[in-house]
């Protein structure tokens, strides 16, 4: 493929969109983004941010997202009318951070809230969003795509201002009706409920007695119900509501505000007790369950709702696709620098794919168990104790609203992508059948090449002491820590050499062959030396030669954090390569299995043979 400098054009300013431009944008490549509406979207739609998609926003560096997000109020189940609870649960128990996930909990945020945070860092990097700017059309060949885009004129007249665009790439985040899909001619393949038609908005009402520390269900799992949950994004006074019904003319409550306030009276009980002060943002909602059947064609992608669709059930949309938008968006950023082949962007359809295909199965199956399908109370669960007791009794509702696991997104993983490198499992026997799941639940001491790389708090840098030693120098830890997930960003890889010892010549070998290889903008590398060491005076034994030839930040494991969540061994030599994505793209032995890595990456890379040759390295025992 051709290369081209022309920027990469962005369609859609929604997070999928947002999170495709604030990552080609820290990788220094030149982005527009465009947005069809003349003002950005109001309504907080889908507000479940989940563990991983945390740890995306913290490799963007976006840290504002966790911190201002909500955690989720417990659910309190209603009859209609009535505000007496009937139940009081919480969605998902609340999860301790670990060393090696600091973000366990799912937490709440509307999208124009999160959105703005996205476009206030884009804005920092020159980047912002032009809007009322609509895709037309388009075509592409090896050189480029160009786009033909529909303008709003500044000066109120309704008629457009055409502009021809040549792009290097297009990411289409334009949504279930946008056009990049549809020109592409892509499959959506799947289903829409039309028997689960809801109506959700934004509202600002006082009600008496109806207090904003629960998020409230009425009549939950009968065919027509309301939700009601407090967010002061909106005020105090502010609250996203969600309505079903088969009885109900939903499509007229879009129309009518006075029949909808009416209706949110009555299923809440409180007659005029109840004062709507403003209704911000309503739309309808069918629930689609459809994907594509890939991800791009050329240099075109698709990405987020463009790309698949499915239940509210699980708050996997938004997450699936940020995600989306980031694993295509930095393999753009190395294909346009001309630092990777164009071969590397079939990837993102090949890594995908089988996510969110797994995704939308389990998600459908959420969807019947909370739409309540077969529109019949089932008799309540309750477990019994080693002596018989009859523990709590569960409802229906709640087992039907009950989140976490997978669900979180940890475990979320590409081990069958053909870029990825494991030296460290087992061959599979011929005729064995492996199974692997994409979504599957994070595994404590278990680390495959494809997962999520874990955090590691607590590393502690060490310096020379004494630089003129000819036989090796001492070493000293200093004050101040760091943590693996600081290391790790949107614009890099980083190798992780773990080693008892900087003096071995596997290590030398590892470390000739980055520093010959790579500049450090694009590979970031890092010794982890064990915690625990037997030298008096806490000092470690390194070798002159590595000391003086190569620039080497070295650390120290004192917690052992990153040694348990990497699945490493005290005396144990292994490199990690982790991606910008977060995702660990080899676990290796040494120089050999670095290179078919990076090869798969960055394409044939004769300087590794090269630092290969030069030492004699043997196999870690």
């Amino acid at each position: 493929m051709a290369t081209c400098t022309a920027p990469v054009l962005v369609v859609g300013a929604g997070p999928t969109g947002l999170a495709a431009a604030l990552t080609l944008a820290r990788n220094n490549v030149p982005v527009r983004i465009i947005e069809k509406e003349p003002q950005h979207r109001r309504g907080q739609r889908g507000v479940g941010i989940q563990p991983r998609t945390f740890e995306v926003f913290h490799f963007l560096r976006v840290p504002e997202i966790h911190e201002r997000a909500t955690f989720i109020p417990l659910l309190q189940e209603h009859d209609r009318g009535s505000l007496e609870p009937l139940n009081t649960f919480p969605m998902a128990p609340y999860m301790e951070p670990t060393p090696a996930i600091p973000y366990y909990n799912c937490k709440l945020m509307g999208q124009p809230v999160l959105e703005a945070i996205m476009r206030e860092h884009l804005a920092q990097l020159g980047c912002t969003v032009e809007l009322g700017t609509r895709l037309v059309s388009f075509t592409q060949d090896e050189k480029c795509v160009r786009v033909k885009v529909g303008k709003h004129r500044d000066d109120g007249n309704e008629e457009e201002v055409e502009e021809d665009i040549d792009a290097s790439y297009l990411i289409g985040a334009d949504g279930a009706k946008g056009i990049t899909r549809k020109q592409l001619g892509l499959t959506f393949l799947g289903t829409t409920r039309e028997d689960n038609f809801m109506v959700i908005g934004d509202i600002r009402l006082d009600a008496k007695d109806l207090d904003r520390d629960h998020w409230h269900f009425f009549s939950p799992m009968s065919q027509d119900m309301i939700a009601l949950r407090p967010t002061d994004e909106l005020g105090k006074d502010g609250w996203q509501f969600m309505m079903r019904g088969l009885p109900i003319d939903l499509q007229g409550l879009i129309r009518d505000e006075e029949a909808l306030v009416k209706c949110i009276k009555d299923f809440v009980g409180l007659g005029d007790d109840v004062k709507v002060k403003e209704v911000i943002w309503v739309s309808d909602f069918r629930p689609n369950m459809r994907m594509v059947n890939k991800f791009g064609v050329g240099r075109i992608f698709v990405a987020g709702d463009a790309a698949h669709v499915h239940s509210l059930a699980g708050a996997q949309g938004l997450n699936s696709s940020v995600q989306d938008a980031f694993n295509i968006a930095w393999k753009i950023a190395l294909v346009y620098k001309g630092l990777s082949p164009a071969s590397l962007l079939d990837t993102y359809t090949i890594e995908r794919l089988p996510v969110i295909a797994e995704m939308l199965g389990f998600t459908t199956e959420m969807h019947k168990l909370m739409f309540n399908e077969s529109h019949a109370e089932r008799p309540p669960h309750s477990s019994a104790d080693d002596n018989g007791n009859s523990n709590n009794v569960e409802s229906q509702f709640e087992r039907a609203m009950r989140r976490g696991g997978k669900l979180y997104m940890l475990g979320v993983n590409y081990r069958t992508s053909p870029i990825i490198v494991d030296e460290f499992i087992s061959t599979p026997t011929p005729r064995a059948e492996v199974v692997n799941s994409t979504y599957g639940d994070t595994q404590e001491g278990v680390l495959r090449a494809g997962d999520r790389a874990p955090d590691a708090p607590g590393l502690v840098a060490t310096v020379p002491l004494d630089s003129a030693c000819a036989s090796g120098s001492r070493t000293k830890r200093v004050a101040g820590s760091t943590r693996i997930f600081d290391i790790f960003g949107s614009t890099h890889h980083t190798v992780i050499i773990f080693a008892p010892t900087l003096a071995n010549p596997v290590i030398q070998s590892i470390l000739a062959t980055l520093g010959q290889s790579f500049p450090k903008e694009l590979v970031r590398w890092v010794v982890v030396l064990p915690g625990s060491v037997s030298e008096p005076d806490d000092r470690v034994e390194t070798s002159s030669e590595v000391e003086k030839d190569f620039d080497t930040e070295v650390l120290t494991d004192e917690a052992g954090h990153a040694y348990r969540g990497y699945v490493v061994e005290p005396q144990e030599v292994k490199a990690v390569v982790v991606r910008p994505d977060g995702v660990v793209g080899a676990i290796v032995r040494g120089v050999m299995g670095l290179k078919r890595y990076f090869e798969g990456v960055f394409g044939r890379m004769e300087g590794m043979r090269v630092a290969q040759d030069d030492f004699q390295v043997t196999p870690s025992r």
